[in-house]
C-alpha cells in the first residue's frame, strides 16, 4: 500500500476512529494509541467532529455510530481480509502482513524523524515483562504458519519477538508485525522451496511483553481479527487447529 499524502490521512482517520468505536478515548489516550504527532491528531479530531464521524463528551471522543468513516484504506484493509479465504493467495498471507507493516511503520519512522515542534507524548513507564511461547502441537507436514495473538496496548506492551526455531528462523522465513492492526500481534514463519514439512510439535516463537499495570489481561490466540490464524502443509492445504494444537504458555525467564 503506497503511502501519499491522501492516503496518510486516511490512515490516520482510521486509527482515530478504530480506537474511538471501542469506548470513548482521551486526546492523550489516542496520542498514545495512534502514536500521531500532537498538532496532526488534533486536525484531525477537528476534521471528524466537525463531519460528525466522532463526538466530544466530557473531554473524551468516541465514535458516532450514525456516521462512520470508510476511505480507501479502509477498503484495501477489507480487500486483505477477504485474500485469506483464497486458496491460490495463502502462500503469501505473512509477507502481505509484513509489506503491510513496513508502509504504516515506515510512515510513523518518518513522522518520528521529522523534526516536530510540538510537544511529545510520554508512555506510561513499564513496571515488568513477562515472556510467553508460541507452541505448536501433534501436527502433520506443518511447512507455513501465521498467528494471530490479541493484546491490550493500554495495559501490555510487545518488547522483543523472536523465532522458536520449528518453521521459520530468521527473515524472510519468519516475520511479525504490531503495526497491522491496533491490539494485534502478528507472527507467521514457512520453510522454504519444495521440501516437506515439519511433523510433531515444537517452538514457533517467543515474546516478551512489558506491562503498565498488575492487573493486565492475558494476551490471547484469536482466529481471526483482520489477520487470520492458520497451519498450511507442505501443499499449501489448511492443517486442521483445535483447542489444543497452538499453546501461549508463560516461561521462565532467561
Amino acid at each position: 500500500m503506497t503511502i501519499n499524502l491522501e492516503n496518510r490521512k486516511e490512515v490516520d482517520v482510521n486509527l482515530i476512529v478504530n480506537a474511538t468505536e471501542k469506548r470513548p478515548r482521551t486526546f492523550t489516550e489516542l496520542l498514545h494509541i495512534t502514536r500521531l504527532p500532537r498538532k496532526t491528531l488534533s486536525s484531525r479530531l477537528k476534521e471528524l467532529c466537525a463531519t460528525g464521524v466522532i463526538v466530544k463528551k466530557e473531554g473524551a471522543y468516541e465514535a458516532n455510530g450514525d456516521s462512520r468513516f470508510v476511505g480507501e484504506a479502509g477498503k484495501r484493509i477489507e480487500k486483505i481480509s477477504k485474500i485469506f479465504h483464497n486458496r491460490k493467495l495463502r502462500t503469501g498471507l505473512m509477507f502481505v502482513a509484513l509489506l503491510l507493516s513496513f508502509s504504516v511503520s515506515g510512515y510513523v519512522l518518518a513522522m518520528l524523524l521529522s523534526p516536530q515542534p510540538e510537544e511529545k507524548c510520554q508512555e506510561p513507564a513499564l513496571i515488568g515483562n513477562f515472556i510467553v511461547a508460541l507452541d505448536v502441537n501433534n501436527v502433520v507436514d506443518l511447512y507455513s504458519w501465521q498467528v494471530a495473538i490479541v493484546y491490550n496496548s493500554s495495559q501490555l506492551k510487545v518488547l522483543e519477538m523472536t523465532p522458536g526455531g520449528f518453521v521459520g528462523e530468521e527473515f524472510p522465513q519468519f516475520v511479525n508485525s504490531t503495526d497491522s492492526f491496533e491490539d494485534l500481534l502478528l507472527l507467521a514463519g514457512s520453510l522454504l522451496g519444495e521440501v516437506q514439512g515439519k511433523n510433531g510439535g515444537g517452538r514457533l516463537a517467543i515474546v516478551v511483553f512489558g506491562y503498565f499495570t498488575e492487573d493486565y489481561d492475558e494476551p490471547k490466540i484469536v482466529p481471526e481479527k483482520v489477520f487470520e490464524t492458520f497451519l498450511l502443509n507442505s501443499q499449501l492445504q489448511r492443517i486442521p487447529i483445535n483447542d489444543s494444537t497452538l499453546t501461549l504458555t508463560l516461561v521462565e525467564k532467561p
